[in-house]
């Protein structure tokens, strides 16, 4: 059954031609010493005397250098009828190898990047899980192939083979097609380096499951130690997500195949984070391995960004991408383009497609624009941002592109349905823009704007420079002003609250902290809390981390100025043990300055109504 699934998505090819001029590599799956694996090559013909063998020190879409030739140890050159080859580590990265005409195997271990390893600098720069690798010996081995496959400078364009020996079972999660699988040996073909690294591959015994969108098959692979997430709940939690992206991309895909690669981690992984790296064709992702329950919106969230990315930058790219440095990177302008558009769409799709209602659609938008003022520099110029990311004061605000960069997004699609009368947004830009340059047509950073003008409004190229290029922060009273939604950036009222304590919560008890109470309102030092307090009830209701939105939310409905509101609280005392008390006050008003409030104008005009109808319409 189970092989059945993964023939769905694989196409044999019966032969592959050993040529001379390829790389072939060789990797022993079934031997694992110290989590390292042994990588050999037989290069192809390199006809200068002196030539450099490279490692990436960096790959698309992670926007940090790793210098993945770190983990590489025991580098080896044989020379032809017992040659004497000269190595020259130049960089962590790089061998000056000559006679580079006579080689004939280049032999090296690697290390993964998943735990801990004695390489110097390890601790000082750890690898986001899903740009790295993991050998786990006759269990999981995720494998992003610019962890381990090197190249030689002036031959990036030389087809790959790659040779696989694994333990019975065992079978590739990959978005290639030219497979020849085997029962202890797979052989894999790609076209060049480039596409070589945008192709990881996932070894493992196999738990998948395939779907049809469109006019594409989409593998789902999941490796789960503790089998708490399989494959066939991932596809059923994504399959109405990928028809809806479907629909909101015209109804066909750039794709004809495409993987999702699902590596669930059972310990906290290194980095302290968790997410996905993007590729043309699949997306390898690293999630905790907890109850499914709690993972579905994420998935959804997480997956639809990266599916998304089969349009930016797959189809959509400047020349820094579509000629990348791997070892000496220069960054593009427009990380606005490349992760903003298609957070904004990861979430505008969902809206269209009715998988989450248009008020918590909003709620998002809002809560990313709030982030991006309050976490980073609103002032910075996003493309100057972009193009010096890599340094180390400027990618501190990286983050932002998934904030500003999606609120962005947001923006352009409204001002665009403003002015094409609802006919034409993002969805329709984002189409052209594919047309006009596609996978082997890079632009030039500098002709971006004038090109989206050129296909769109004059007012569409004033925005981009004067809001992307420029430092002004965004004008997001206009722009909502156009679907009719009041904004305020500061507003004072009189609400009634709960006192306003930082709340936190202790695992050991399961019971709600205060963590401070600093920031306390009147009403608050009414109840007089104390920071260390746990919460056990209020009015008479147990509260838990689960039901704490219903129970609060249910108070605010109900409270009425005078009434009493009591908190059951466990107070620490000295021997670790804890004092019960109730702290009570009759409830009224506070002063409350909330910022970036939206409402929806009661009196908006047909015009602003037609926008909004475009902007979150099933159209």
């Amino acid at each position: 059954m189970i092989k059945k699934k993964i023939t769905l998505i694989l196409v044999f090819v019966s032969t592959f031609i050993y040529s001379t001029d390829n790389y072939f590599y060789k990797v022993n799956l079934t031997k694992v010493e110290n989590d390292r694996l042994t990588v050999s090559l037989i290069p192809p013909n390199i006809l200068e005397n002196e030539s450099i063998f490279s490692f990436a020190a960096m790959v698309p879409g992670t926007y940090e250098v790793y210098d993945f030739g770190k983990y590489i140890s025991n580098f080896k050159v044989k020379g032809k009828n017992n040659t004497t080859i000269t190595i020259t580590k130049l960089n962590v990265n790089e061998y000056k190898i000559s006679p580079a005409n006579q080689i004939e195997e280049i032999l090296y271990e690697v290390d993964d990047t998943f735990d801990y390893c004695n390489i110097p600098d390890f601790r000082k720069k750890i690898v986001f899980e899903p740009a790295g690798s993991s050998f786990e010996e006759g269990k999981n081995f995720s494998i992003n192939t610019h962890c381990l496959f090197g190249y030689f400078k002036n031959y990036l364009n030389k087809k790959f083979i790659l040779e696989f020996e694994k333990p019975l079972g065992f079978y590739p999660i990959t978005g290639l097609t030219e497979l020849k699988i085997g029962n202890t040996k797979d052989t894999i073909s790609v076209f060049d380096y480039h596409d070589l690294v945008d192709s990881p591959i996932m070894y493992a015994k196999p738990d998948t499951a395939t779907v049809i969108v469109g006019n594409a098959k989409v593998l789902v692979g999941s490796y789960s130690p503790n089998k708490l997430i399989t494959a066939n709940f991932i596809k059923n939690t994504l399959e109405e997500l990928l028809l809806v992206q479907r629909d909101y991309l015209g109804g066909t895909l750039p794709v004809d195949k495409y993987a999702f690669i699902f590596y669930f981690a059972d310990k906290i992984p290194l980095s302290g984070s968790s997410g996905a790296l993007e590729h043309s064709y699949s997306s390898f992702y690293v999630l905790p391995e907890t109850d499914s329950s709690y993972l579905k919106q994420t998935l959804r969230d997480v997956s639809a960004h990266e599916f998304f990315h089969i349009v930016t930058p797959l189809n959509i790219h400047a020349k820094q991408i579509g000629e990348f440095d791997f070892n000496n990177p220069q960054m593009s302008e427009h990380l606005w383009l490349y992760e903003g558009m298609t957070e904004y769409a990861a979430h505008h799709a969902q809206c269209k497609g009715g998988l989450i209602t248009v008020d918590r659609f909003i709620e998002e938008m809002m809560n990313k624009y709030e982030n991006s003022i309050e976490q980073y520099n609103d002032t910075m110029s996003f493309t100057w941002m972009s193009k010096n990311v890599l340094k180390d004061k400027i990618h501190k605000q990286y983050n932002n592109v998934y904030e500003k960069g999606a609120v962005i997004g947001m923006c352009l699609d409204i001002m665009l349905r403003d002015l094409s009368d609802g006919k034409y947004g993002t969805q329709n830009l984002m189409k052209d823009l594919s047309k006009k340059y596609g996978k082997h047509k890079s632009f030039n950073d500098e002709d971006l704007f004038n090109d989206i003008e050129k296909l769109t409004y004059p007012p569409i190229g004033d925005f981009l420079r004067t809001y992307v290029s420029g430092n002004k922060p965004l004008p997001l009273k206009d722009i909502l002003n156009r679907i009719g939604i009041l904004f305020d950036s500061k507003i004072k009222t009189k609400e009634y609250t709960f006192g306003n304590p930082e709340i936190s919560y202790n695992p050991n008890t399961k019971r709600l902290l205060i963590a401070s109470v600093k920031e306390v309102d009147e009403f608050g030092k009414k109840l007089k809390f104390k920071k260390g307090d746990e919460l056990s009830k209020l009015n008479g209701k147990e509260l838990t981390i689960e039901n704490i939105q219903s129970v609060f939310s249910e108070f605010y409905k109900n409270i009425k100025e005078g009434d009493w509101v009591s908190f059951e609280i466990y107070r620490p005392k000295k021997n670790k043990s804890y004092k019960i008390k109730t702290l009570k006050a009759k409830a009224f008003k506070v002063d409350v300055v909330r910022s970036n409030q939206i409402k929806i104008n009661e009196t908006m005009n047909s015009k602003q109504k037609q926008t909004l109808r475009a902007w979150v319409g099933n159209n």
